[in-house]
């Protein structure tokens, strides 16, 4: 009677917590990390970064625009007009370094320049003229300017830019992954735990009730409701402390869950872990040498180095390129017409053209040669961090592939733990029931099988997270690995 009776307490159990867990919503780690990846306000502002480059591009972009420009003045002296100028332009830049400028240049008076005035020799005076000149013509670099210069470096810099906020983006979305990963990991151990402990709590509760009715039959001593209500109360604390740390292990976890609102979400206790995600993964020397591989040449880190050097190479190309002389060329042809009649066509250098060239240079260049030394020293110093980044991101991979390969070992020993406690637990149930052992021996089995039992859900815990860690490690995201 004694053994159909345990069953049926066993049966109990089982039942109220089927009870316990109906109208549940399960929260995979997945569709966590949908979450984490749709809403969580870090990984909203991590997206801002390239955005923010690219609004960089439209500003260097902005250096090329077209610029139309006006210019007007005028004088009157006496009631009589001494000049009036009226001077609209517009400037295109172009990526080749090249200028095109085109505008009328309108002149009327009395006082106007003598260069493009009538000048009368028996005055010596210029005659009250109106006036318009049409030109368009361009300005050229032939030395300096001509394979780069500070717009043109300033647009490449901004280009480089997105991609390099692109591989912070990752990083800073892989860093967000990895901790939510880790408070996930954790509730489930914590939900697990509680779930043993409340289950050996139930079994307790009913095990007393049963040794009451046993000792009124006068077929149980009555020492045994002692040690029956010792070991319930035992395990109420427990529970109790299993309750608080499933409670605060949820609400770690909340605070990477946000609605589309950007409102916190808080989880409820209807809502479970699911342990989809935690399972072993097969990972040999060939995958650990394509993870390594990946890390030393996809890592955001290195991704960042690598833009960081392009940017420095451009400013070194740039500061090569200032070393030369100022040398610039200015043409302009124009068509001229006075009081309103065509006087001439301009053709290329006919008779009416402006042709300008500029020179300057310093004579030392030791502002040039310090900024190319420097910006040397800087690619220089680039490249031995890289270099010394690779070999971190390395060993990062192999330790953490270290620990995952010590977390299998040890969940697996865990595993073994817990199937040969709850052996010895059933064997001493049928010694108990054949009145060869007593319930302190069997409330001891039970304990080390509970012990045993959490002690597995933490090892699983620690090995789903130490996978999320390794994939972390060679810049890959976390649910990757957990599908």
């Amino acid at each position: 009677m004694k053994l159909k009776s345990l069953k049926f307490i066993l049966i109990f159990s089982i039942v109220v917590n089927s009870l316990f867990a109906q109208d549940t919503t399960v929260l995979t780690f997945n569709q966590f990390y949908q979450l984490v990846a749709s809403h969580h306000p870090i990984a909203k502002q991590a997206a801002l970064l390239p955005e923010m480059a690219k609004s960089q591009v439209i500003m260097a972009k902005g250096s090329f625009d077209p610029v139309l420009q006006v210019e007007y003045d005028s004088k009157l002296t006496k009631g009589i007009n001494s000049y009036e100028y009226v001077d609209p332009e517009i400037k295109i830049p172009t990526l080749t370094g090249i200028d095109f400028k085109a505008g009328v240049d309108k002149s009327s008076g009395a006082s106007v320049n003598p260069e493009i005035g009538k000048f009368d020799p028996l005055t010596g005076k210029t005659i009250d003229v109106n006036y318009s000149l049409l030109y368009a013509g361009f300005n050229f670099p032939v030395l300096r300017g001509l394979l780069t210069d500070q717009r043109r470096n300033e647009l490449k810099q901004a280009r480089i830019l997105v991609d390099l906020n692109q591989a912070e983006q990752v990083k800073i979305v892989n860093k967000l992954f990895l901790s939510a990963s880790k408070d996930y990991w954790t509730w489930l151990s914590a939900y697990q735990k509680y779930n043993y402990i409340k289950e050996g709590y139930l079994l307790a509760q009913n095990r007393l009730s049963y040794i009451k009715s046993r000792i009124k039959e006068g077929e149980e001593k009555p020492i045994d409701s002692v040690e029956a209500f010792i070991e319930l109360k035992r395990r109420e604390v427990l529970l109790a402390e299993s309750n608080l740390e499933l409670m605060n292990a949820r609400t770690l976890l909340s605070a990477y869950i946000w609605d589309a609102n950007n409102n916190p979400v808080m989880l409820t206790t209807l809502t479970i872990p699911a342990a989809s995600g935690s399972q072993v993964v097969v990972i040999n020397s060939d995958t650990l040498s394509r993870l390594i591989s990946y890390a030393i040449q996809l890592h955001p880190e290195m991704q960042k180095f690598n833009y960081k050097i392009g940017q420095l190479q451009l400013d070194k190309k740039l500061a090569i390129e200032n070393l030369k002389p100022q040398l610039n060329v200015s043409y302009y042809p124009f068509q001229t017409y006075t009081n309103g009649t065509s006087d001439e066509v301009a053709g290329l250098f006919s008779k009416n053209y402006k042709l300008g060239v500029s020179f300057k240079s310093s004579l030392f260049l030791r502002k040039e040669r310090g900024k190319l030394q420097l910006t040397t020293l800087k690619v220089k110093e680039t490249a031995y961090a890289q270099q010394i980044g690779k070999r971190e991101l390395s060993n990062q991979v192999i330790v953490a592939y270290n620990e995952l390969e010590n977390m299998e070992l040890m969940r697996n020993l865990q595993q073994t733990l817990v199937d040969n406690a709850a052996l010895l637990r059933s064997a001493e149930l049928q010694r108990f029931e054949a009145g060869e052992s007593s319930l302190f021996l069997v409330n001891q089995r039970e304990r080390a099988l509970l012990d045993a039992q959490s002690k597995l859900a933490e090892m699983i815990a620690k090995y789903a997270f130490a996978k999320s860690n390794l994939y972390f490690s060679a810049g890959l995201q976390t649910p990757s690995l957990n599908d």
